[in-house]
């Protein structure tokens, strides 16, 4: 009986040292899981186990998101793997990319890239946005930029403000909530509609909800606001 006792226990023993040095059994994954992993790039694709089929598809899929990384200008976009015909529609993508930082004065403008037909609108933006801040007593403005016509009516909006009295310009200058700005169809920075207890310098309209508004178009002028209560300008 010992002895049975002590074989019994040897075995179990042994079976407990595999289990323990062979540790967890890896199943390989099934056919439909390798194929999805494949499909969408994931870590775990065997492509030995895809079919004639599958490879395709995976091929296929594999060469569109290439496509779409280098048309929106993503690191992972790898220019060797275009095709002919793909490569004219990626360096036009990337050619509008940059347009458009400039267009709006982001840092990732290159100006060096622009065309003879994009460059002037380029400047005309960039001119807009600076008399927007001189108008608005924004930090950034350069006078000198400025032509004769708009630095009388930055002068005006000065005088205005310096006219005041000392209650009013206390009142106008000090909003009753926290003022934010949005980039406008032309490019420029524009204060977003806030709440004054007085006429703030600047604003064109009152919206609905008592906000002023400093839109320098009267198209969609305090949309989100209830509509315009009045024109100011």
């Amino acid at each position: 009986m010992k002895r049975i006792r002590a074989a019994l226990l040897f075995c179990y023993l042994l079976s407990w040292v595999h289990t323990v040095t062979a540790g967890p059994q890896q199943s390989a994954p099934t056919p439909d899981r390798n194929y999805n992993n494949c499909l969408h790039g994931y870590s775990g694709c065997e492509p030995s186990q895809l079919s004639g089929p599958e490879k395709a598809q995976v091929q296929q899929t594999t060469h569109q998101r290439n496509l779409n990384s280098c048309l929106h200008g993503y690191l992972g976009c790898d220019p060797t793997k275009l095709s002919d015909s793909e490569r004219p529609l990626v360096q036009q993508a990337a050619h509008q990319r940059n347009y458009n930082s400039c267009l709006h004065g982001y840092l990732a403008c290159d100006p060096t890239k622009l065309s003879d037909s994009e460059q002037p609108l380029v400047r005309q933006a960039a001119h807009q946005r600076n008399y927007n801040r001189c108008l608005h007593g924004y930090s950034g403005c350069d006078l000198t930029q400025l032509d004769q016509k708009e630095t009388a009516v930055v002068a005006k909006h000065q005088e205005s403000s310096l006219g005041a009295s000392p209650q009013q310009s206390a009142r106008s200058a000090t909003p009753e909530s926290a003022s934010r700005s949005y980039t406008n169809k032309d490019g420029i920075r524009v204060q977003s509609p806030t709440h004054y207890d007085s006429v703030p310098s600047g604003a064109t309209a009152q919206c609905a909800d008592g906000t002023y508004s400093f839109s320098l178009h009267h198209s969609g002028t305090c949309s989100h606001h209830g509509g315009v209560a009045k024109w100011l300008d």
